[in-house]
């Protein structure tokens, strides 16, 4: 997927799921040192990869994002709730994202 695929594919999933237009996107775009892992929460957001990128993997309660691995039959590009994502390569490498963060509604009467 890349940004324009993304933007485009952003406003018809946020509809489907009932946010309509009530969200934020930021992009964001990770620095991982060699063989560095980093572990976030994201359980009220969903994290869009807009690139293929080697020697990473990314994986989350959605599913696993890795053009090494052999053993999974499908790449997931949306990633919500506990995610990690793994620099295997000896140098440093740079994975970009959008964040959509649904808007909370307030209960105003």
């Amino acid at each position: 997927m890349n940004v324009a695929l993304a933007l485009e594919y952003i406003p018809r999933r946020m509809k489907e799921l009932g946010y309509g237009s009530d969200y934020y996107i930021r992009f964001r775009h990770f620095v991982l040192q060699a063989n560095e892992k980093i572990e976030f929460d994201a359980y009220n957001q969903f994290f869009i990869l807009v690139e293929e990128i080697a020697d990473m993997s990314v994986q989350s309660d959605f599913g696993l994002f890795d053009i090494a691995e052999d053993k999974i039959n499908e790449q997931t590009y949306e990633h919500q709730g506990a995610i990690t994502i793994n620099n295997y390569a000896s140098q440093i490498n740079h994975i970009r994202f959008i964040q959509v963060i649904p808007k909370h509604k307030s209960k105003n009467k």
